[in-house]
């Protein structure tokens, strides 16, 4: 049972891939630490997923799941809304919902919290911790390039400026290098996300991780990165280091380094591992585009015409309404050596032995998960950390190659097949993508760097000596235990 005044509040921003990694180093925490209980507050959609009520009993004794109010998922036509406006309904009504939840958390509990662990973007934890007396972990979920360009949000925006003259940005200005930003040298004011740089006086999102960027260097208690310091710029985390209280990177939560081998029984309701087994060594192009993200409907019919004419064995997961995207025919043509399906279980099917490239829009999780596979990419970002991703994939580590432009065109695929999987530079990206994998292996194992700071963070979370302690002299005492 977990001790009086230990008592961890978990706030998930469900999202996209966001409440997977928070649950992970939840469950990784409270394994670790079994006398501190845990909280896990989200939403009663998300939680269903990641933690079906039939689950629930099997999780860690001091794990309890709680969902929280979901204002307003459908507009009064009972139609989806466009994700931006469901993200900024959830942000408008997440504190009260989440206060509440927490109120009943530390009633069911009979403790008070004495740790708040928050998704990084949920800015309102900073305020609801320092009521409560408590510090304020938070969890960065994509790349770390991004953190430090939300830091940097205000030096950005005078290098826009000075780029443009104050006049509209052209092709030129967002092409300018971020070399200003320790550590982002490789990067381009094209490589933003769009919310940073098109939307950023007026998104309810926009506004919120501007302030982000502001608030957790003075406010968080510590940050922790959903991500490996072997995998980035030494620069870059160094400066990130000394921006923040405390900087812990445990490695990316949602993937394992080295991953189990694909079993066909596993997962597999779609049959993909088993029609991989009957395909030749690093002949497919596995292609996935996430759960959010879809390539316009021009861009996914060239992406078919692209795998007909190279004839390229393809496993392709899409959702169903984007099959009215496909050539007419499409599906009955490449029935030989193309498979379409709904879903695949993907870090199985980048750890099979058939898969030769991931033609992906670089989710950062998406990118650990070919890393782990050791297969090369065919970068199409579409938004958000993506651009970011997809230029430490071509440049940094030269384990892929994004698509000309950033528009699919038939054309521009079939050069990129033809590089990753039939090329000689395709050799030396899966060259490459190996020993980056064997860096990571390395760092996630019992000796390595991710699983120090995933102690360190257990240290931090089990010594609260009191539920109403001062959040600024815990924050001192932790940076001792760490230093």
């Amino acid at each position: 049972m977990a001790s009086p005044g230990r008592h961890v509040t978990v706030l998930v921003f469900p999202f996209g891939s966001h409440p997977w990694p928070l649950a992970n180093l939840t469950l990784k925490l409270a394994t670790a630490a079994p006398d501190v209980r845990f909280s896990f507050l989200n939403t009663a959609k998300s939680n269903g997923v990641i933690f079906s009520l039939p689950s629930r009993a099997e999780l860690p004794p001091n794990v309890r799941v709680y969902d929280v109010g979901d204002s307003s998922p459908d507009d009064h036509h009972g139609q989806m809304k466009h994700p931006g406006e469901l993200v900024s309904s959830f942000l408008k009504a997440a504190p009260d919902s989440f206060g509440a939840a927490v109120d009943a958390a530390e009633q069911d509990a009979g403790t008070k919290v004495s740790c708040l662990l928050t998704d990084a973007i949920l800015i309102f934890g900073c305020e609801m911790a320092e009521k409560m007396q408590v510090p304020w972990v938070t969890l960065w979920v994509p790349t770390p390039s991004a953190l430090a360009a939300h830091v940097y949000i205000d030096v950005i925006n005078e290098l826009r400026r000075e780029s443009s003259g104050g006049d509209a940005s052209t092709d030129d200005d967002n092409d300018k290098s971020l070399e200003v930003i320790p550590g982002l040298s490789m990067m381009r004011i094209s490589d933003l996300p769009n919310e940073m740089v098109n939307d950023r006086d007026t998104s309810r999102i926009a506004c919120m991780l501007r302030e982000m960027g502001r608030l957790l260097p003075r406010g968080a208690a510590a940050v922790v990165l959903n991500s490996y310091a072997e995998a980035n710029p030494t620069p870059l985390i160094a400066d990130l280091k000394s921006k923040f209280k405390i900087l812990l990177q445990v490695g990316c939560l949602t993937v394992s380094f080295p991953p189990p081998p694909p079993q066909s029984s596993i997962s597999d309701t779609t049959g993909c591992l088993t029609w991989l087994d009957a395909r030749d060594p690093r002949s497919v192009a596995y292609i996935c585009f996430g759960t959010i993200a879809t390539p316009s409907p021009s861009e996914v019919s060239a992406l078919g015409e692209a795998l007909e004419s190279t004839e390229t064995p393809f496993l392709w997961s899409l959702k169903e309404h984007v099959l009215a995207y496909l050539p007419e025919g499409l599906q009955e043509r490449t029935r030989a050596y193309g498979k379409f399906v709904p879903w695949a279980p993907q870090g199985q099917v980048l750890s099979h032995p058939a898969c030769g490239v991931h033609v992906t829009h670089c989710g950062y999780n998406s990118v650990f998960e070919s890393v782990a596979g050791g297969v090369p990419m065919v970068c199409k970002p579409c938004w958000t950390d993506n651009m970011m991703n997809g230029r430490m994939i071509e440049e940094v580590w030269g384990i892929g190659v994004k698509v000309e432009g950033g528009i699919i065109t038939k054309d521009r695929m079939e050069k990129a097949l033809e590089v990753v999987l039939r090329g000689e530079e395709g050799k030396e990206m899966r060259k490459k993508v190996g020993e980056l994998r064997e860096r990571l292996v390395e760092a996630a194992g019992p000796h390595g760097s991710a699983e120090a700071d995933v102690k360190a963070l257990v240290e931090l979370i089990s010594t609260s000596r009191s539920a109403r302690c001062n959040s600024s002299n815990l924050q001192q005492s932790w940076i001792a235990l760490i230093a």
